[in-house]
């Protein structure tokens, strides 16, 4: 199984060159977690991303991201706010697990799907194409392409009925973290 590693700080991204992070342990829905605030302060180039017919700037000079990751969980939040701090997307890996093994920067293996809720409130499931391509090269099992998929299903639907919630949350934890990270 192809096995793709992305741990909080996102370490092995080169784009980034400078970057400031702060962490914390953090509790929701009986689970333990981690919540992290990333603010990138340089980087190599911008990256936009495609979405739902525009092209939204994602990485650039003092954006931020927030990302929680929780214990038993097949999923990884990632919300990524402009230099004024404005919400552009928050974007779901769905993971073969979450790692805590090293407390100060989690990891995760990308599963290839991804749901996204875009700044409009959209909602959309990426990467099903390389999810199957995944499978029909035997880089993954037809179990954990099993798991995905269901996976995905279930976030997508508690989506559906609480994506405000989810974004109040990126916002409380954006704003709290971002006193410790010294945001503009």
């Amino acid at each position: 199984m192809r096995s793709v590693k992305k741990d909080m700080r996102r370490s092995g991204w080169p784009r980034i060159l400078r970057r400031e992070y702060v962490s914390r342990d953090c509790r929701m829905y009986g689970r333990r977690g981690k919540e992290s605030l990333l603010v990138i302060r340089e980087v190599t180039e911008p990256l936009s991303v495609h979405d739902a017919g525009e092209d939204v700037l994602v990485v650039e000079k003092d954006y931020a991201w927030v990302q929680i990751a929780l214990e038993g969980l097949p999923f990884w939040l990632t919300a990524m706010y402009d230099n004024q701090g404005r919400l552009l997307q928050i974007y779901f890996d769905i993971t073969g697990g979450n790692r805590f093994d090293d407390p100060d920067n989690p990891w995760f293996e990308d599963l290839y799907l991804d749901i996204v809720v875009n700044s409009r409130g959209e909602l959309y499931v990426l990467d099903q194409d390389e999810l199957d391509e995944a499978l029909a090269a035997g880089e993954i099992t037809k179990e954990a392409h099993e798991q995905a998929e269901a996976a995905c299903g279930r976030l997508y639907a508690y989506l559906e009925e609480k994506r405000e919630v989810v974004a109040a949350l990126c916002g409380r934890v954006y704003r709290e973290l971002g006193e410790q990270a010294s945001l503009q």
